[in-house]
């Protein structure tokens, strides 16, 4: 019984891990959304979870902060909306 549950903890880390979005896939998925060019961007963490803020540079000029959940990908609010 101990080693199912090892093996089942085991293969939900490697989802979790896989699930995994880095500072560069968060800027190229802003850049994308955005269609803007990226000015920088930090990982942070925000009530324990941690989150990719990617500053962007629209095409109307503006200069957006965007958080980005560093598990899934998603964009957690889009600026502006």
């Amino acid at each position: 019984m101990k080693s199912i549950l090892l093996t089942v903890l085991s293969a939900v880390a490697l989802v979790v891990a896989a699930a995994t979005v880095d500072l560069e896939a968060a800027a190229e998925r802003v850049k994308e959304r955005f269609d803007g060019r990226v000015l920088g961007g930090k990982t942070v963490t925000e009530e324990g979870r941690t989150v990719h803020v990617i500053r962007v540079l629209t095409p109307d000029g503006r200069v957006r902060h965007v958080r980005v959940d560093a598990e899934s990908g998603k964009i957690l609010e889009e600026p502006g909306k």
